[in-house]
């Protein structure tokens, strides 16, 4: 099981400087994503992606997977055609789109079809250049807010084509269970998000309450057991860290991610790779197979 980390706060980085800090920090490989103001973005991404990747092999950092941009849900765009081929040809296996949205007063399973109409294309791209479409949880009103909201996107997708990227943070906020929850993604399940959300008090504010996201432990997520429930299922897909420390996860479901850079970024995220692995080494029997990778090139 690889610990990754996405590379959303750290876009002032050449590859290699990422590749460094990934290697400081404990990480062993990079979900990056390709995004406006990236290294790798759209415009360079034919070529710029392959050779990121061929610089962090050289380094030893794996980069399983590609986030885009949060509202890439056109697959029919020239930009959807150059990133699933630009990760084939850098063997990236997984590929993480963006998000469908349900607005106030829509009609949720008008919606929902229109989404699957999209990913159904994707999935097309995807098999044809060897790369899985992982679809993301997300509290909030996204299409996939939780396991079932999810399962309502995915479900008899070919699971070699369509995966699911479940996001323990966003289950505790959107109050799901984790082993039920996993259990419904099981045979799709390829990515593991590792956040750690709560509700937070707000002076002054209605409801009093509201969502955050903190550093690994500190919320409401119960770690050993859904490390344990990973174990059980024999999971060793990637899990992905995202260092959003005490975000108002209100700002983050309204524009995808935050603005601004979380604090601590140089000693945070190597106490989250830290607390994960210490956690893991508890487990027995050691974490092992595969349930769900990427499709072989």
């Amino acid at each position: 099981m690889e610990i990754i980390l996405n590379s959303k706060f750290f876009a002032e980085l050449s590859p290699t400087q990422l590749g460094e800090k990934m290697k400081s920090f404990g990480y062993d490989g990079i979900d990056v994503c390709v995004r406006p103001g990236h290294p790798v973005h759209f415009g360079n991404v034919t070529t710029a992606l392959p050779e990121a990747v061929a610089v962090w092999r050289d380094q030893g950092v794996s980069c399983p997977m590609v986030s885009s941009p949060v509202d890439f849900t056109d697959p029919h765009s020239s930009d959807a055609k150059a990133l699933y081929a630009a990760c084939e040809a850098a063997g990236v296996g997984l590929l993480k789109p963006g998000y469908w949205r349900f607005n106030d007063g829509d009609d949720y399973w008008q919606v929902l079809e229109q989404a699957r109409k999209g990913l159904a294309e994707f999935a097309r791209l995807g098999e044809q250049h060897g790369v899985k479409t992982c679809c993301h949880m997300h509290s909030g009103q996204c299409i996939g807010s939780n396991c079932a909201g999810l399962m309502h996107l995915i479900q008899d997708f070919d699971p070699t084509l369509v995966g699911a990227y479940a996001d323990f943070g966003h289950m505790a906020l959107d109050g799901e269970d984790i082993a039920m929850g996993l259990a419904m993604l099981h045979e799709h399940l390829c990515v593991v998000g590792m956040k750690d959300g709560y509700q937070a008090y707000r002076e002054g504010e209605e409801p009093p309450y509201g969502p955050k996201f903190g550093r690994l432990g500190a919320g409401s997520v119960d770690w050993r057991r859904a490390l344990r429930t990973l174990t059980d299922m024999s999971f060793d897909g990637p899990v992905c860290v995202h260092t959003e420390y005490e975000f108002d996860e209100a700002i983050i479901r309204e524009v995808g991610y935050a603005d601004e850079k979380p604090p601590d970024l140089e000693s945070v995220p190597r106490e989250d790779v830290a607390y994960l692995r210490r956690l893991i080494a508890e487990l027995s029997p050691p974490l092992q197979g595969n349930t769900c990778r990427a499709l072989d090139p």
